[in-house]
């Protein structure tokens, strides 16, 4: 038999073998990111799709791939499953899990069930914010062992990279990521801005080359590009069309060994490597624009949760200072960087990310000159609110596109970004 995947939607797939049959990452509410993200193209009935599994495997706690409201759903109809998570430290996703009222089984060491086995690895970076993980299941037919990798969307380094390929050997199938779902460059621009579109195109061309330098590492027979699938909603459909994500369907112009398994139920098995049900169109124009109107009109989560005749009441300066003490308790940067956050017509907040710094915080009127490096971050007050008192999260704030940046220089700086995950009381 093999192993069997089949494909569902964006990182959600189902394993199979004789032994066990695993569910990986499924998202199927609605609204995550705090109300920006909604499924493209929609599964009807993802449940009866995905049917009884024996166990789900969750590689990190973005809600992409960590849904606790499906999960309750899907409990309800085939009874608990054991969840199987990688083994970080610090564990968010399992802390996140345990208020959930999730049991599961941290994965250290390769497990086996049967002839099959199973071993997560950990993505680490030396970095406190370490979320991500792959999974690699085998199985042995007596005559050879087959090996599927779930490399999910993890951004590799060239140590990963050989660290996976050492933990899975030859491989037959490796599913990973294409493309980048991340705020750049889409929040960082006006959209008028002529480099709003060059950068854009840069963007799915850097995740193009992170999938050959992935591809070329691990030499699976067959690769599978996935995940990241989603469009944005309400207020935010504008910005679709500036996302430089890519359809899966590109990456079959430069990677001949690559198959596109058609949405809820392509599949593709490691004993024939032959492909039921594939795609290799892409989505059309109208299908798409379709179902922007469809979710045009949804709300943000901070928009149900405080009206604007509210926010003169929202004690935010007195948090903004506490938040600054907690983030620089964590803080990985070592150099000056200046986050600008406007609070009203008449005041600006300026945060120095900088660990070593002896005025962390200050305010001022919008038109002092300050020090660069910075970053202006233009963000609704009622959801600056959320994020200070830990409603909502900072990266789940970014990858949801719900702020808008203006850095100047326009360079990125990760450990003043990461500082970001920890500005909350």
């Amino acid at each position: 038999m093999g192993i069997n995947v089949k494909y569902i939607y964006s990182a959600c797939i189902v394993t199979k073998t004789d032994n066990i049959r695993i569910l990986h990452d499924p998202w199927f509410t609605e609204g995550i990111y705090d109300g920006s993200w909604f499924h493209f193209p929609k599964v009807d009935y993802p449940i009866k799709s995905i049917g009884d599994v024996d166990l789900i495997y969750i590689s990190h706690i973005h809600p992409d791939h960590y849904d606790p409201k499906f999960l309750k759903k899907y409990f309800e109809v085939y009874g608990t499953k054991k969840i199987l998570i990688a083994d970080h430290k610090p564990n968010y996703l399992a802390g996140k899990m345990r208020l959930d009222g999730f049991q599961y089984q941290i994965v250290s060491t390769s497990i086996c069930f049967g002839k099959t086995s199973i071993e997560i690895m950990p993505h680490k970076t030396g970095s406190i914010s370490d979320i991500d993980s792959a999974i690699v299941v085998k199985y042995d037919d007596g005559s050879r062992i087959h090996c599927i990798v779930n490399a999910n969307d993890i951004i590799f380094n060239s140590d990963s990279r050989l660290t996976l390929k050492k933990i899975a050997g030859d491989v037959d199938i490796l599913l990973l990521g294409h493309t980048g779902a991340g705020a750049y460059p889409q929040t960082y621009f006006e959209v008028t801005d002529d480099d709003l579109v060059v950068e854009a195109q840069k963007k799915k061309l850097a995740f193009f080359e992170r999938y050959k330098n992935l591809i070329g590492v691990i030499n699976a027979k067959v690769n599978i590009p996935f995940a990241g699938k989603y469009l944005l909603g309400g207020k935010l459909t504008h910005l679709n069309e500036f996302r430089g994500t890519a359809d899966p369907v590109e990456i079959l112009d430069f990677d001949e060994r690559a198959v596109v398994l058609a949405d809820d139920g392509g599949e593709i098995s490691t004993e024939n490597l032959m492909p039921s049900h594939v795609r290799d169109e892409l989505y059309s124009d109208a299908i798409m624009a379709r179902r922007i109107a469809e979710i045009s009109d949804f709300k943000m989560n901070y928009e149900l949760l405080i009206s604007k005749d509210e926010v003169h009441q929202l004690p935010i300066k007195r948090l903004l200072v506490l938040a600054t003490k907690n983030a620089l308790m964590k803080s990985e940067c070592e150099e000056d960087y200046f986050f600008h956050i406007p609070i009203s017509k008449s005041e600006v907040a300026i945060i120095n990310a900088n660990k070593n710094s002896d005025q962390p915080i200050c305010f001022f009127y919008p038109d002092r000159n300050v020090t660069k490096p910075y970053s202006l971050i233009q963000i609704d007050i009622r959801y600056l609110f959320g994020l200070l008192t830990s409603v909502y999260h900072w990266n789940n704030a970014e990858i949801g596109s719900q702020y808008n940046i203006r850095r100047n220089p326009n360079i990125l700086n990760r450990s003043a970004q990461l500082f970001l995950n920890n500005f909350t009381i």
